[in-house]
């Protein structure tokens, strides 16, 4: 067993080694919520599927395909991509659009922007690193594709490459939500 796969076990015991630690500390005295009364039980299966859409899970995700997409597009090392037209051609456009939608998103009767008016707690910064990552993995989609590189061979590389590292981010998540369930508030 390498490394990866044991701290991935180990993540695995947490979780399972969570509840019953809320169990036992409650009984104990110690101000905390147990997962196996009643209200915990109930918590715990109307929330347990949760981890899986966490911002976690999701940032993990992103960074897998990211991962892939760079590396299989052929879009490194950046000095032989800047010699090449088609990348040119698509960084301009890419750099246009990108452009656009961020003036049109700070104008100030824009949609994006908070009830204030203001930047802060807006749409637009709730979505701008998503949308960053995602408008990239387009553009390295479409570059790697004039290399004959098929899409689904790229968004799924980083993902085939560490294949552990979604599970691990669900049970870190789960162990997250369970934690913060037991030292919530009675």
């Amino acid at each position: 067993m390498n490394n990866k796969e044991r701290v991935f076990v180990i993540a695995l015991i947490v979780a399972a080694v969570l509840p019953f630690l809320s169990w036992v500390l409650s009984a104990l005295g110690v101000p905390c919520r147990s997962i196996f009364d009643d209200e915990g039980l109930r918590w715990l299966f109307r929330h347990a599927s949760d981890c899986l859409h966490s911002r976690l899970v999701m940032f993990v995700l992103c960074c897998l395909m990211m991962q892939g997409v760079i590396q299989r597009s052929r879009i490194l090392p950046l000095g032989r991509a800047f010699r090449d037209a088609k990348f040119l051609r698509y960084t301009a456009v890419y750099a246009v659009v990108f452009l656009s939608i961020l003036f049109a998103a700070v104008r100030p009767d824009s949609p994006l922007l908070s009830i204030t008016g203001g930047l802060a707690g807006s749409p637009l910064l709730d979505g701008l690193l998503f949308l960053g990552w995602l408008s990239f993995i387009i553009f390295c989609l479409c570059y790697g594709h004039t290399k004959r590189e098929p899409w689904t061979e790229m968004l799924t590389y980083g993902i085939r490459r560490h294949p552990l590292v979604i599970p691990f981010a669900i049970v870190v998540s789960f162990c997250w939500q369970c934690v913060q369930y037991m030292v919530a508030p009675l």
